[in-house]
């Protein structure tokens, strides 16, 4: 008999809402003042970057080592997910890119976390401007709407990235250097762990 029961398909009983202490949460060290809901009322949390600098951005935190009663390690992690509108294109520095944090360990760490793996669209990527797109990373969830699907080619790693490492963080962000105008639309985050925990959280 398994030991946990399996959710298929990924639940879609998950939210959050921006304004509440755990949308504050998810959005940590955001920029906040650029975090708002759509005009045209489109289900999510907008960020639009409206100060040309290379310090504002989106942080999304939407899973944390201190929530879990278990210790998730790299080597469980299945998928990563993240269902978003890039509403303005002018380069790879205008889409977002998802991270998996390793906590730190006190002995090689690379910086407050062990290693950092990051995930990301390449320049061979067709995507189109305002386009509502499931970017994912690793096996293909199965999300309950009828956007393409794009896989995160691009992987950039900071640290040693053991498999044994425990997971510290799974986010997603926004390019600090990305132009001025940069908008885009995240309206579900989520992610597989070992096949055993799948969670889609819908943001609202």
């Amino acid at each position: 008999m398994p030991r946990y029961q399996v959710n298929e398909p990924i639940l879609e009983n998950d939210k959050v809402s921006r304004t509440s202490a755990g949308g504050g949460a998810v959005q940590g060290d955001s920029t906040v003042s650029m975090i708002t809901a759509d005009a045209d009322d489109r289900r999510g949390w907008l960020f639009k970057k409206t100060i040309d600098d290379i310090v504002s951005k989106f942080n999304y935190y939407f899973y944390g080592s201190t929530t879990s009663s278990h210790p998730w390690k790299l080597k469980d992690l299945k998928s990563l997910h993240a269902t978003c509108s890039i509403d303005s294109w002018a380069g790879l520095s205008s889409a977002p890119f998802m991270v998996a944090y390793t906590k730190p360990t006190g002995s090689g760490d690379a910086s407050w976390y062990k290693s950092r793996i990051a995930y990301s669209l390449t320049s061979d990527t067709k995507i189109l401007a305002g386009e509502h797109v499931n970017l994912y990373w690793g096996t293909q969830p199965h999300l309950n709407n009828n956007s393409r699907y794009i896989h995160l080619d691009g992987l950039t790693v900071e640290g040693t990235a053991d498999p044994d490492e425990e997971i510290f963080f799974l986010t997603l962000h926004s390019d600090s250097a990305a132009p001025l105008n940069t908008q885009i639309l995240v309206s579900d985050l989520g992610f597989s762990l070992n096949g055993e925990i799948k969670r889609n959280i819908k943001l609202v």
